[in-house]
C-alpha cells in the first residue's frame, strides 16, 4: 500500500516527506484545534474547554496513505471528524485540493463529501438495522442525484462483489453479516461515490487477527484500483507500519513526531513514540525487547498539563538543572510529585502496607518514619538519593506529606525539582534522525529547517 513513484505528484518518492506548497497535497491540515466546552449550573456557565485537539499540521498527498497514531484520548478520531467537517473546527484551516472547505457553501460542502469518505470504527453502529446491507451502501447515491433504482443496484452489486462480498448480500440485513463482512460492506459504502481521499478510523481494531489481515489486503488492493489516499487512525503499531508511507504521532491533542514510517519506527525521537514502538509484539519470544514502560493514564484535555503535555509521564524527562540525578530516581520523584500535586497520596493505604510489609505491628503502632519508608517504596525511591541536595529537599517534601500538609509538600517539590519539561513547550524541530519531534531532548539540536517551520508546535 505504501506509494510508488508514480503516485507522487513531486516525482520524488512520497516516502521522502516532500512538504511542497499546499495546492500540491491533496489535503493540507494547519494549525486544527478542536475544543468543546465545560459548563455548570441551569445557566450552562462556561468553566473551562476540552482542549481535544490543539494546533495540529500534517499533509495527505495523492496516492499516499498517512497515519495518525497515539493511545485512547489523544484526539485522532476528534482530527478525522473535524477535518471532514463532520464537527465544526474550533479554529484553523483545512485545504482540501486547494480549496479552504471552511469556505464552502452547502453546494460546494456536498460536493466535497463525494470527494472525502470515512470509515468508523465500529461497522454495526453505522449501519441502520432496519435497511438491508444494499440499501445501506447505495443511499449515498441516491442523495447525490441517482434516481434510477435498479442503476442504483447494479453499480452496489459490482461494488460488494470488489470488496469481497457477494451479490448475494445486497437483501441481508446488518445482523445476518459477520463483522469482517460488515467491514468490507462499509468500506463499500465510502467507496460507492469514487472519493480521492479515505479516513479510516481504526477499521481492523475490532476484528480478529485473520480478517484484520484480509481487511488490510483488500485496502491495499482497493487503494490501487480507485488511486485513493488513505489517512488511517489507529493506535496498533503494527498495522500503521505494514501501510502507511508516512506517520504522525499525537499525544493528548498535539503531533509530537511525525517521519517516514520506516525511519520514525527505526529510530525513534520522542520518548512518546519509543514507548509505543516498544510494545509492539515480536513473534520471537527470545528476542530481547527494550520495553519502555509508561505510568498513568492520560492527563485530561480539559486541564492538560503545562510545558510538555507528556512530562508527568515520560521515561526521559529532563532532571533539574541544580541536581545531579539517576534517570531512575528523578523519574521516581517525578512521580510522587505528580501524585502529590493530584492529591493522590493515601496515607491511610500507607499505614496498612507499612503493616504488611512488616514495618509495624498494627496500624496504631505505624510511625512518620515508617510512612517516609512506605512512600518511597511506594514510588521506588531508593533509600537516599545519589545527589545529597536532593535528597535533603526529598526528606522535607516526604516529612510535608506524613504530617498531612500536602499543599507544603507540593509547593516544596514544584520550587525544588522544578524541570523544563513542564515550563516551556518543546518547539517540534529537526533531529538527529532527519525528521522533526517536539521534545526538549533535541533543543541542543540545530534550529528546523525552512521545511519544518509551518508545523511548529506553540
Amino acid at each position: 500500500m505504501k506509494a510508488n513513484e508514480a503516485n507522487d505528484p513531486t516525482g520524488t518518492d512520497a516516502t521522502a516527506d516532500p512538504h511542497e506548497e499546499y495546492h500540491s497535497a491533496l489535503l493540507s491540515v494547519r494549525d486544527l484545534k478542536k475544543q468543546y466546552p465545560v459548563t455548570e449550573g441551569i445557566t450552562r456557565k462556561e468553566t473551562g474547554r476540552i482542549r481535544a485537539v490543539d494546533g495540529i499540521s500534517f499533509d495527505v498527498f495523492p496516492g499516499e496513505t498517512v497515519g495518525l497514531i497515539g493511545e485512547s484520548g489523544s484526539g485522532k478520531s476528534t482530527a478525522a471528524t473535524t477535518l471532514l467537517s463532520l464537527e465544526v473546527p474550533t479554529d484553523g484551516t483545512v485545504v482540501f485540493d486547494g480549496d479552504d472547505i471552511g469556505t464552502f457553501d452547502r453546494t460546494e460542502t456536498k460536493a466535497f463529501r463525494r470527494r472525502a469518505q470515512m470509515v468508523f470504527q465500529d461497522p454495526t453502529t453505522t449501519f441502520d438495522p432496519r435497511m438491508t446491507i444494499g440499501e445501506s451502501v447505495a443511499e449515498p447515491l441516491s442523495i447525490h442525484g441517482m434516481t434510477d433504482a435498479d442503476q442504483r443496484r447494479t453499480i452496489t452489486e459490482d461494488l460488494l462483489g470488489r470488496v469481497g462480498l457477494s451479490a448475494e448480500e445486497f437483501d441481508r440485513y446488518p445482523h445476518e453479516l459477520s463483522g469482517g463482512q460488515k467491514q468490507r460492506a462499509a468500506l463499500a459504502r465510502a467507496l460507492i461515490l469514487n472519493p480521492d481521499l479515505l479516513v479510516l478510523d481504526e477499521p481492523v481494531s475490532a476484528l480478529d487477527v485473520s480478517v484484520q489481515a484480509e481487511i488490510l489486503s483488500l485496502l491495499s488492493d482497493l487503494q490501487s484500483k480507485f488511486d485513493l489516499s488513505l489517512l488511517l487512525i489507529s493506535h496498533d503499531m503494527g498495522v500503521v507500519r505494514e501501510i502507511c508511507d508516512r506517520v504522525a504521532v499525537m499525544y493528548l491533542g498535539e503531533i509530537v513526531e511525525r517521519g517516514p514510517t520506516e525511519d520514525l519506527f527505526r529510530d525513534p525521537q520522542h520518548p512518546y513514540t519509543r514507548a509505543l514502538v516498544s510494545a509492539i509484539p515480536t513473534p520471537d519470544p527470545d528476542a530481547a525487547t527494550d520495553r519502555v514502560p509508561l505510568r498513568g493514564d492520560v492527563p485530561d484535555a480539559a486541564s492538560p498539563p503545562t510545558g510538555c503535555r507528556f512530562h508527568p509521564r515520560c521515561p526521559a524527562v529532563i532532571p533539574p538543572e541544580r541536581y545531579d540525578f539517576e534517570q531512575d530516581e528523578w523519574r521516581s520523584v517525578m512521580d510522587l510529585r505528580v501524585a502529590v500535586a493530584d492529591e493522590d497520596v493515601n496515607l491511610d493505604a500507607l499505614r496498612k502496607l507499612a503493616v504488611a510489609r512488616g514495618a509495624a505491628e498494627s496500624e496504631g503502632a505505624v510511625t512518620d518514619t515508617h510512612l517516609r519508608s512506605a512512600l518511597r517504596e511506594e514510588y521506588d525511591i531508593p533509600d537516599e538519593l545519589t545527589d545529597a541536595d536532593a535528597e535533603s529537599a526529598l526528606s522535607a517534601a516526604l516529612s510535608d506529606v506524613v504530617s498531612g500538609t500536602i499543599e507544603d509538600a507540593d509547593e516544596r517539590l514544584r520550587v525544588e525539582f522544578s524541570t523544563i519539561c513542564e515550563r516551556r513547550a518543546p518547539e517540534e524541530r529537526a533531529t538527529g534522525a532527519g525528521h522533526p519531534a517536539a521534545c526538549h531532548l533535541h533543543d541542543s539540536v540545530a534550529e528546523p529547517d525552512e521545511e519544518w517551520e509551518w508545523a511548529s508546535v506553540d
